[in-house]
């Protein structure tokens, strides 16, 4: 026997006296939450060749009869195909189109209420029982897949700031690249849709040259400058040598002198 929790208990602790069917009903329902399994994860799932026998024998002449009106091949509406799908492989191999019709199956959508030809309430819930009852299985089959792993990149945001915290100096290098494309859930780090192009290869290529001109070959080093000619270099760092000194010396009290006409202050 399972041993309660004290937590477990608390939510059982009735109060004395005061025992009712409320109370009744309550203990049942936590129990249930407790020690009960949801029914669905009791069930084994049907195999997919019990799913194309009733494919071929009862959900394809339905789906013929009433749906590849509007949801064929030539028809399309919608953006849905259903012609398509021969057996249950091909559905395995794209369950997002069934997804929709699970979808507008139970909104009610589908079929429309100006069809001529309506299925009868049995069929209607047979074709959607099996429809679930197949993205139950596909679910189940593909459990602990992570799906495709696509070649990501750093997006243009991600890029710049790697740049700027290897260099210490605030570049721009992605500012001639072309916008990130944000993907369905509206993120741009996702990497579907980090495409990579021939062009944004050379882009990159180019990028890595003009950061190259920043670059300072130092004795003890590389660093990195805001600027890409020696002249500037040098001004910078006699900018960084008088700001030093600067914290040491006081800046008033000069006196003029004339050296052969030119004047010069000490």
């Amino acid at each position: 026997m399972t041993r309660l929790s004290f937590t477990q208990r608390s939510y059982l602790r009735i109060p004395f006296g005061k025992v009712d069917a409320s109370y009744v009903a309550l203990i049942v329902v936590i129990i249930g939450i407790i020690f009960g399994e949801p029914q669905a994860f009791s069930q084994q799932p049907v195999s997919f060749a019990t799913l194309q026998d009733q494919f071929s024998s009862i959900q394809k002449p339905l789906v013929n009869e009433f749906c590849l009106g509007c949801h064929s091949t030539t028809e399309n509406q919608g953006e849905l195909d259903l012609q398509q799908f021969r057996s249950v492989d091909d559905i395995r191999g794209n369950v997002t189109p069934w997804l929709r019709v699970l979808e507008m199956l139970d909104d009610g959508e589908m079929p429309p209420k100006d069809a001529k030809r309506q299925p009868t309430k049995q069929e209607l819930q047979s074709i959607r029982s099996w429809v679930r009852t197949l993205l139950d299985a596909v679910a189940i089959s593909n459990s602990g897949d992570p799906g495709p792993v696509v070649l990501r990149r750093l997006n243009n945001a991600e890029y710049t700031y790697s740049i700027q915290d290897l260099t210490g100096v605030r570049l721009q290098p992605a500012s001639e690249f072309p916008s990130d494309s944000a993907a369905g859930e509206g993120f741009t780090n996702v990497g579907s849709a980090l495409v990579i192009s021939p062009a944004l290869i050379q882009k990159y290529l180019n990028s890595a040259k003009e950061i190259s001109k920043h670059a300072i070959l130092l004795p003890t080093g590389i660093q990195f400058s805001e600027h890409t000619t020696q002249r500037d270099w040098t001004n910078e760092k006699l900018v960084a040598i008088q700001k030093f000194y600067a914290r040491f010396t006081d800046s008033g009290g000069a006196t003029a002198v004339n050296l052969q006409g030119l004047q010069f202050d000490t």
